[in-house]
């Protein structure tokens, strides 16, 4: 077999796998609609009835099912439940129980299936192993990054039994401006909405240094999500809930920014003129 050739499927093999006319006729139409999958203790599960569907497609019974992404084992599931073998590959090693209870691993089912979890353990100079391989991925767009992601977890973090929700909460370190403030982590990011006012600029950054310099914040995001300086544009939102953007604000020492289009932009013009009045 040359490389990159698909084994050829047996006769046999193409009979037991093949599907049924409302199978064919479903699964390969331009749309799907199937109910998705509760989100527990990983932020991107999907239904088993998608993998379902697509083995079914594209790969015979007896096959071999690589997943790159393995996560909770959606896919892995599906494969076993359809006569598949599988291989799975998973960087975090949390979803790795969370794979063995979807798969009831602990539990002998009737089509004897094995499983093996393996722990791959790298020796040697990672970085001179990479220059000798004979493919490297180069980005031809050179894509500008225009916020760290080590300092942003979006879509990482995992809803645990017990935790109230999913806010991502940092810590302000430092009050640069009355519309720029620095956490802990070293990101600087800009309220939305909010403007400086030559005469009131060192009472709204003390306005702010009392009300949120040190404290547990989390942060929501608009439409347009960083400004032509590439900083992250934000609501802003103690761990109690309460909305900085707004009270700042009310508390009239700050303008406001209606040069561009945000979802509480007609709210914050109402509150600045009844603050002026």
């Amino acid at each position: 077999m040359r490389e990159g050739d698909a084994p050829k499927p047996t006769k046999e093999q193409k009979e037991i796998s093949a599907m049924t006319t409302e199978e064919w006729n479903t699964y390969f139409s331009g749309h799907w609609n199937f109910a998705g999958a509760k989100q527990e203790g990983h932020l991107a599960m999907f239904p088993e009835e998608l993998p379902h569907r697509l083995i079914k497609m594209f790969a015979f019974r007896g096959d071999t099912v690589l997943d790159p992404f393995m996560g909770s084992g959606t896919t892995s599931l599906a494969a076993k439940n359809l006569e598949r073998n599988s291989v799975g590959y998973e960087i975090n090693p949390e979803f790795i129980e969370i794979a063995k209870q979807k798969l009831n691993t602990r539990q002998p089912d009737f089509m004897g299936t094995e499983y093996e979890f393996l722990h791959d353990t790298v020796n040697g100079d990672v970085a001179a192993a990479i220059e000798q391989l004979p493919y490297k991925f180069k980005d031809p767009h050179k894509l500008d990054k225009k916020t760290d992601p080590r300092k942003l977890t979006f879509g990482s973090r995992i809803e645990k039994e017990g935790e109230a929700g999913r806010e991502e909460f940092f810590t302000v370190k430092e009050i640069l401006s009355p519309e720029k403030v620095m956490l802990s982590n070293g990101l600087t990011v800009k309220l939305i909405g909010i403007k400086s006012e030559p005469f009131t600029h060192d009472k709204a950054v003390g306005y702010l240094t009392e009300k949120i310099r040190g404290k547990r914040i989390f942060m929501k995001y608009d439409k347009l999500k960083h400004d032509e300086e590439n900083l992250l544009l934000c609501y802003l939102y103690l761990e109690n809930k309460t909305f900085v953007n707004a009270h700042l604000i009310k508390s009239g020492l700050v303008g406001i920014d209606s040069s561009y289009e945000y979802r509480y932009r007609e709210r914050f013009l109402d509150m600045g003129e009844l603050v002026q009045s």
